[in-house]
């Protein structure tokens, strides 16, 4: 008998770490983001906004459609400029991401599926993509924001080539002072794997515009505390001197204009 309610105990257990494993995964980001970045004609943000609005719906219809999130700049980066997401695990989960063009053409027919794509085409200045591939050596208490984060502050950085294997390993130590120093933030950091060469970014996110009045950690301090002052000052240096150029932008989250979730690939 006590045998039997030992091993129920231990059935249990072993359950309720299968399920905590599971939500963790769940909440890990994902390996790959490709990051499409689409500037506006002040005259035809309107017009671009319907056409996003209608493509949504369409992915809304559409099996396998996979969640995109946009964001628009708020701070420090051209005016009518929107920062869109989109994610997977796999290259191979990409190959199967619906076409556009066949996917408005199914739902909306051919004329006004042609209708739409020349409404984007005439509001549209410059769209840029780069494909990242997420940094878990580097980032802070990683998880997905579930909604989305209401702001993000984006960093984009520049690196010198020479430099970037060794700015890897110093953000790896910083992450780990970070950690250390009890900062409850969550930075998510990626490297570069389409697109310019030897850049990094990352993002920090908050769910309200009053949490960058939070006073965190002095990254100084923290590097200082853990490893000494020579180490902290030779991290700081290569922090410093690896970094050719970096872009601040504070994003704004445009729930009207995103797809928060996948659709579900048809069983067939």
């Amino acid at each position: 008998m006590r045998f039997a309610r030992i091993l129920a105990i231990a059935v249990l257990c072993l359950l309720a770490f299968s399920v905590v494993a599971q939500a963790q995964a769940g909440n890990k980001p994902s390996q790959f983001v490709q990051l499409t970045i689409t500037t506006i004609k002040p005259s035809a943000i309107n017009d671009y906004e319907e056409f996003t609005k209608k493509v949504n719906a369409a992915r809304d219809k559409t099996a396998g459609s996979p969640a995109q999130l946009v964001y628009a700049v708020n701070l420090g980066g051209p005016a009518f400029t929107f920062y869109t997401f989109t994610q997977w695990d796999k290259w191979a989960d990409r190959e199967k991401f619906p076409n556009a063009a066949q996917m408005l053409t199914k739902v909306y027919g051919q004329a006004e599926a042609t209708k739409l794509q020349k409404m984007a085409l005439d509001a549209i200045v410059q769209v840029r993509s780069e494909v990242y591939a997420y940094n878990a050596a580097a980032s802070l208490n990683a998880r997905v924001f579930d909604p989305p984060a209401a702001f993000i502050n984006f960093q984009r950085n520049e690196l010198v080539p020479e430099l970037a294997g060794a700015y890897g390993a110093a953000l790896a130590k910083l992450k780990n002072a970070e950690e250390k120093a009890g900062d409850k933030r969550t930075i998510i950091r990626r490297n570069s794997v389409q697109g310019t060469g030897f850049v990094s970014y990352q993002v920090v996110q908050f769910a309200k515009l009053s949490d960058r009045d939070a006073q965190n950690p002095n990254a100084g301090d923290a590097l200082r505390q853990i490893y000494g002052n020579a180490e902290a000052t030779q991290v700081q240096d290569i922090l410093n001197r690896a970094i050719r150029n970096r872009q601040q932008i504070f994003l704004a989250y445009r729930g009207d204009l995103s797809k928060p979730k996948a659709t579900a690939s048809s069983s067939n």
